[in-house]
């Protein structure tokens, strides 16, 4: 087992990708408000009051989440992934399971997740680790992982920026090997 962490850094293209995602949806909400403010404007509609309120809620809500995918776009400084001597940190953001030790992991496996190469990190007790995640959409992500991959720890190389051989390459450094607590064979 390595002695140091190693540490993995989010994919650019994917962070691009949530970039564009958030501006179209910016588009669109700002869209659905404009054209809400129209009808209301001219019938007075308690429905189109609705749908220029919830325009504009989701305009600034996306606008909010658009600013942070463009931070981390532009200051890529903290890690989605974290490998060390306890277990591995996933911050992948919203989808990540976080903090899974070693201890909990039984084997590493390559997956396919929704047409997508994915590293599959069993765990012993998978609900356990749904269980505790601190968000819904984490406790989402990682049931909706377990159901479709048989665990919820979930490793999308697409969004991290290395390669699937390096990354399970370096899985394999922290999860084999001698026991940091065995003491050596005399």
């Amino acid at each position: 087992m390595p002695d140091q962490s190693v540490d993995f850094y989010p994919s650019r293209a994917h962070v691009v990708v949530l970039a564009l995602g958030t501006l179209a949806l910016v588009a669109l909400c700002a869209a659905v408000a404009w054209l809400g403010f129209g009808v209301a404007q001219t019938s007075g509609s308690r429905a189109a009051l609705a749908v220029v309120s919830l325009g504009a809620i989701g305009v600034l809500v996306f606008t909010g989440l658009g600013l942070l995918v463009l931070r981390r776009l532009l200051l890529p400084t903290w890690p989605v992934l974290t490998l060390d001597r306890d277990g591995l940190v996933d911050w992948l953001p919203n989808l990540g399971v976080e903090q899974v030790l070693w201890t909990e992991v039984t084997g590493v496996r390559e997956a396919r997740l929704l047409f997508r190469r994915v590293l599959a990190v069993d765990v012993a007790d998978p609900r356990a680790v749904v269980t505790r995640q601190r968000t819904v959409v984490r406790k989402v992500a990682a049931s909706a992982h377990a159901a479709l991959v048989g665990t919820p720890v979930v490793l999308k190389p697409g969004s991290i920026a290395t390669s699937p051989e390096r990354l399970s390459e370096a899985l394999s450094q922290f999860t084999t090997g001698p026991s940091p607590d065995a003491a050596p064979v005399a």
